[in-house]
């Protein structure tokens, strides 16, 4: 029912709120710290200055997006740090194709073609190893650190006990994803025509979702990482993986429009793309996306061990909401209505986020 709270303090959500931070605060916080803190020292041997600089940017700027990725180990039955290692280096990968693509939209290198394919081949195992000399022709000499990344990615995905069944949609996603290529052209009628195509391509039957939210969230890779966590349970069917990913549609479209919320200002002084431009006003952009997240919450809490699904979600909503620009003068009041209608668990868990922001020094994003 649309008023209704779309993440109550059930008992049964309460002990999934219980596992998931035990999880996180006895083994996960300092696993990603330990994860990240390697892949920094390797990237700083990188030869080319410039690759080294724009990874590095990218550990930094991404590392809330890492701590996010981090969170899906907490949905299989048991812990799995094969899969959180595998989820850092993911995102790790997919922050560096973001800057450079930034970079590569505003002119300012050379850089020869896109590095979304990088991503398909993170996530099959049974693919061809990516040519470093191509790396290379892209981006620079980045003595070996994408391979490495998509090495260890493939290393997780051969440890998942259901890796087999979930490929077909693994590679679905990362097909997807060059959703994210597609928000980084500067020419904006192509980009808005070939951003209406990709939709009704890929999405051609979902109603429910804009062709601007549902391209948003293709970008993000969420789906994957859900279809990857699911699939590190011996238990999961493949009538689950299918669910999960159908249902994980509504939550990656929330995280590209909360992703955009949160830094519209920044994106606005930048003349850079941002998913709220697409409504009417503000004003509109903030109900709906508390309208997507709503929707998020529901379809989740229907699959199975739907609490802990709905965990994922609350956490990810309240990370956003729990950093500075959201809370400062220009989005205070909106971001207090996205609050409100995002679920009792989403606001139990803001102060907790923001605290941890806090403590980690991770205030702006």
């Amino acid at each position: 029912m649309a008023g209704s709270d779309p993440a109550p303090l059930t008992l049964r959500q309460l002990l999934a709120l219980g596992v998931s931070a035990g999880r996180e605060l006895r083994w996960g916080l300092n696993a990603v710290r330990a994860e990240l803190a390697i892949w920094s020292a390797r990237a700083q041997t990188i030869p080319d200055e410039t690759v080294r600089s724009d990874v590095l940017k990218a550990m930094t700027k991404g590392r809330t997006l890492v701590d996010g990725a981090a969170l899906f180990w907490t949905l299989p039955s048991r812990r799995r740090p094969e899969l959180l290692r595998m989820l850092v280096a993911f995102q790790t990968l997919l922050n560096f194709i973001d800057i450079a693509l930034e970079r590569d939209a505003r002119g300012r290198d050379g850089s020869s073609g896109s590095l979304m394919w990088l991503a398909r081949d993170a996530l099959d195992v049974d693919g061809a190893a990516p040519p470093q000399h191509l790396i290379e022709d892209t981006i620079g000499n980045d003595g070996g650190f994408l391979r490495a990344l998509v090495f260890a990615c493939r290393q997780g995905c051969a440890s998942l006990a259901q890796y087999p069944e979930a490929r077909g949609l693994l590679l679905r996603e990362a097909r997807r994803s060059r959703a994210f290529e597609i928000e980084h052209d500067r020419d904006v009628p192509r980009r808005t025509e070939n951003m209406k195509e990709f939709a009704a391509q890929e999405f051609g039957g979902h109603t429910e979702l804009s062709w601007w939210e549902l391209t948003g969230g293709a970008g993000s890779l969420l789906t994957a990482m859900a279809v990857l966590a699911l699939a590190a349970d011996e238990a999961t069917t493949e009538e689950d993986l299918r669910r999960a990913a159908d249902a994980y549609v509504w939550v990656a479209s929330a995280g590209a429009l909360l992703d955009s919320y949160i830094d519209q200002f920044e994106d606005a002084a930048v003349d850079g793309h941002n998913w709220l431009d697409y409504y009417p006003t503000r004003e509109d952009a903030a109900q709906r996306m508390s309208e997507v997240i709503g929707g998020a919450l529901r379809e989740t809490a229907a699959l199975r061990n739907g609490e802990r699904h709905v965990v994922m979600v609350a956490s990810m909503t309240a990370l956003a909401l729990s950093c500075d620009s959201a809370r400062g003068e220009g989005l205070r009041l909106s971001t207090r209505n996205v609050r409100e209608g995002a679920g009792t668990l989403t606001k139990l868990l803001i102060p907790v986020l923001r605290a941890w922001r806090i403590a980690y020094g991770l205030r702006a994003g």
